[in-house]
């Protein structure tokens, strides 16, 4: 229902008749108007006025002590009464006439028209009434009540019709009527309201069918009830306790009396009013006032519709949203809208199946069709057409199944119209399309397509998938995957492609190694084997280098890993005997020292290859070209000293001890020189070990290392050959001790040194020989080790009580793996 229109307080004049007892005041207003009724809040109420919701204490009270007391002021009324008002009553209650208005004029404009009666009413009501006044013991009054001040702004939207509600009475009620009497009222509501009658009192001559007297109610040409008596029998009917209501906006009330009545029958008396009609509530056998939602309200209704719904112009029906469906997909199901429910009224429906040329459309009706004909003319009311570009089909309409259409056509226009009537359940399709199908597809060898069918028509496609190990190829040019789709004109988009075995090529080349084919030479497809092998002097870093061609194309090894084995140098091997020294020592032979290096800077100096491409040397001897390392001249594999036979190689770096410093002393005397290129291994060039964490057990005192070099011999000259000779190593305090005595004061033996050599002195490292390595051999392992880096000395090499110092290398592994493995 609408919200509550806004109002404005109108004057509105009523009749009070002061009495000394409350009851006869209640009972004067009462029978003066209808507006106010028993202890409850007046609900018909005139709509556009102000609503008058008074408590009948408001009546006795205040006005009747008003009265009594004589006072000026009137107590207990509402306070939005203004000062005006208050006087106008004040002015009223001492007799005098506010506003301009006598207190009989007044009274006399007091009707029921003010409240909605009609003008025919009017005069029953009064004369009805007037007997039946009781005789006032007090002193009458006119109270005219002005409310003026409005409740609310200017009302927005449209204003409610004025009520219509009233009295109707036989002539001379209560008393009885008169022979040969008809009196008609013609009762009317505003549109969209319909009027209630019930009767408070009835009494008429009763007879057969009420043939004598009754009263006849009827609205429009239906007769509602013809009424007679006082009680009901079964031929004739007296009102009761039941209302009649109108099956419109009016009722006609008719009463008739005969010449004759026997008895004093006293006649009737009925109220009537408008009330609003609910639309929405459907009589039974009726149809609803709206397709789908319907919705009351004061005076009228309206209706809405559900999602994909709109309604009608007619504002009652709702019609389907049901054109410019299309269909692209090669099948599918259309439908009447709501099947297999009744469709919508009011409709026009165009569904439109759109395939690519090529295609031929073909439709079948299924389950039911129930459209609504006519047994004379072809589809005059409802109708279903189907149109291509090529033929029209229909319409269709009935409770037959149509025949399946092949359309011929790639494009179908489906169109379904309605009237307003009847109800039918429609229309089911399933269409389907077909096209020139392509020839099967064959797999290639160690192939296959997917998806199978057995027919592959426009727009179909297949995938070819290889067999693991296999790869699809197109000519020459590898495919990553193939699609071929099927044309309109029945041939495929691309030729069918190959299954050619998997191919790792030729691996790749190992640096210091070479491959082994396993399954057959030169075979390096999928699922062959191969092995890598390092060359001579060379050892495999990880694992035993088997690699498996796999299915993309890589050779890998078992735990899945592409990468490359790495050959390594091996270590420490040499072909010497542990005779000679270099002091007063032997000739070397090739082989025997493989990790000498021979250093040519500003002076001569040695040092140890201790992998293909690092040098271990001693701080002191490379000290001046840290700065230029590419002037150092680097030999190996050299036996002569001044021999055209050696392997050249350049440096690129050198590294110097942190903790050195030159030409103050020799602790941490030791450096790293970094190699441009990797120098070949072979028997004369080879690295010496570094020593593990147990090399210590073999560097005990009186333990044999060996040395070797071209430094200084006896006889005072730099040696042609290389020179070797084993030293035990001596206790380090006794070597601390002899230095303490005969050295240079500032140059003492620390824990980074060790020291070697025999006490009766003649043999020792001299000059020339700083940077080579004192080596020990690795029980163990049976490899070389080196332990020592030629430091110093004293001045005369081989010098009784004097031994040869070298940097103890154990105490460096941590920098020496820290350089290597960074640069």
């Amino acid at each position: 229902m609408p919200a509550l229109p806004h109002l404005h307080l109108e004057a509105v004049i009523i009749e009070v008749i002061v009495t000394e007892s409350p009851a006869d005041l209640r009972s004067h207003a009462l029978r003066g108007t209808t507006e106010v009724r028993g202890e409850g809040q007046r609900q018909d109420l005139l709509p556009g006025l102000a609503v008058i919701q008074f408590s009948l204490w408001l009546l006795e009270r205040p006005l009747l002590r008003a009265w009594k007391s004589g006072r000026a002021g009137v107590t207990g009324l509402p306070r939005s009464w203004d000062r005006e008002a208050g006087a106008g009553m004040s002015k009223q209650i001492k007799g005098e006439a506010p506003w301009g208005f006598r207190p009989a004029a007044a009274a006399r404009r007091l009707t029921m028209r003010q409240v909605g009666v009609p003008r025919a009413s009017l005069a029953g009501v009064r004369a009805a009434n007037r007997p039946h006044r009781p005789p006032l013991r007090g002193p009458g009054l006119l109270v005219l009540l002005g409310l003026l001040a409005g409740l609310a702004a200017t009302p927005s939207g449209p204003q409610w019709p004025k009520p219509v509600f009233g009295r109707l009475a036989s002539p001379g009620f209560p008393e009885k009527y008169a022979n040969n009497q008809e009196q008609r009222w013609t009762l009317t509501a505003p549109p969209g309201y319909r009027l209630r009658l019930y009767f408070t009192h009835f009494h008429l001559e009763p007879s057969y069918l009420c043939e004598y007297d009754f009263v006849k109610l009827s609205s429009g040409t239906k007769v509602l009830a013809t009424l007679c008596g006082q009680e009901s029998t079964d031929t004739e009917r007296a009102p009761g306790n039941d209302s009649f209501y109108s099956d419109g906006s009016s009722l006609d009330v008719t009463f008739c009396s005969d010449y004759s009545n026997e008895k004093p029958f006293t006649g009737f008396e009925a109220f009537y009013s408008a009330e609003d009609i609910d639309e929405c509530q459907v009589p039974p056998g009726e149809a609803p006032a709206c397709d789908h939602h319907c919705h009351n309200h004061l005076g009228g209704f309206y209706c809405s519709c559900r999602a994909g719904y709109v309604l009608h112009r007619n504002k009652h029906t709702c019609s389907a949203l049901c054109s410019g469906q299309v269909f692209t997909a090669r099948s599918g199901v259309l439908s009447s809208p709501e099947y297999p429910q009744p469709y919508p009224k009011l409709s026009n429906c165009t569904y439109s199946i759109r395939l690519e040329e090529g295609f031929s459309v073909s439709l079948d009706f299924v389950e039911s069709f129930d459209v609504e004909s006519h047994p004379e003319t072809q589809c005059p009311y409802d109708s279903l057409e189907i149109q291509t570009d090529k033929e029209k089909y229909g319409p269709f309409c009935g409770r037959t199944l149509p025949p399946r259409i092949e359309t011929k056509s790639s494009t179908v226009t489906v169109t379904f119209v309605t009237d307003q009537s009847g109800e039918h359940t429609g229309w089911r399709i399933r269409y389907s399309s077909t096209a020139q199908p392509c020839p099967d597809p064959v797999a290639p060898p160690n192939g296959h397509i997917s998806p199978v069918q057995a027919k592959y028509i426009l727009k179909d496609r297949f995938f070819v998938f290889c067999e693991t190990g296999y790869e699809l190829l197109q000519g020459d040019l590898p495919l990553k995957s193939f699609t071929t789709v099927c044309q309109k004109d029945g041939s495929w988009d691309q030729p069918m492609p190959e299954c050619s075995i998997v191919d790792c090529g030729p691996p790749d080349d190992l640096q210091n190694g070479q491959v082994e084919y396993i399954t057959a030479p030169e075979v390096t497809t999928y699922k062959a084997e191969m092995r890598y092998r390092c060359n001579a002097f060379y050892t495999m870093r990880i694992d035993h280098g088997k690699y498996v061609c796999e299915a993309d194309g890589f050779w890998m090894r078992s735990k899945g890993d592409k990468s490359l084995p790495v050959c390594e140098p091996v270590c420490g091997l040499s072909t010497r005997t542990t005779e000679g020294r270099i002091y007063g020592g032997q000739k070397a032979k090739l082989g025997d020292f493989p990790w000498q290096v021979l250093l040519f800077g500003e002076t001569m100096a040695a040092g140890a290859l201790v992998s293909d491409d690092w040098i271990l040397t001693a701080a002191h001897a490379v000290y001046k070209q840290k700065e230029d390392a590419s002037s150092l001249d680097i030999r190996l594999g050299v036996l002569k000293r001044l021999s055209p036979h050696y392997t050249q190689a350049w440096a690129e770096a050198i590294f110097i001890h942190e903790g050195y410093t030159h030409n103050a002393g020799y602790d941490n005397d030791i450096a790293l020189i970094k190699l441009k290129d990797k120098v070949v291994i072979n028997s004369n060039v080879m690295p010496i070990c570094l020593p593990r964490k147990e090399a210590e057990s073999f560097m005990r005192t009186n333990d044999i290392g060996t040395a070797s070099g071209w430094g200084l011999t006896q006889r005072g000259f730099l040696a042609r050959n290389l020179m070797s000779a084993d030293l035990p190593i001596v206790d380090h305090q006794k070597c601390v001790a002899a230095f303490e005595k005969k050295s240079d004061p500032g140059v003492r033996v620390t824990d980074n040194m060790l020291c070697a050599g025999l006490e009766s002195g003649g043999k020792d490292s001299c000059k020339g020989d700083s940077g080579g390595a004192l080596v020990f051999l690795d029980d163990e392992t049976q490899k070389w080790f080196v332990g020592g880096i030629v430091s110093w000395s004293s001045t005369n090499c081989g010098e009784a009580g004097q031994y040869g110092v070298y940097t103890k290398v154990i105490n460096y592994i941590p920098w020496i793996n820290n350089i290597i493995n960074n640069f």
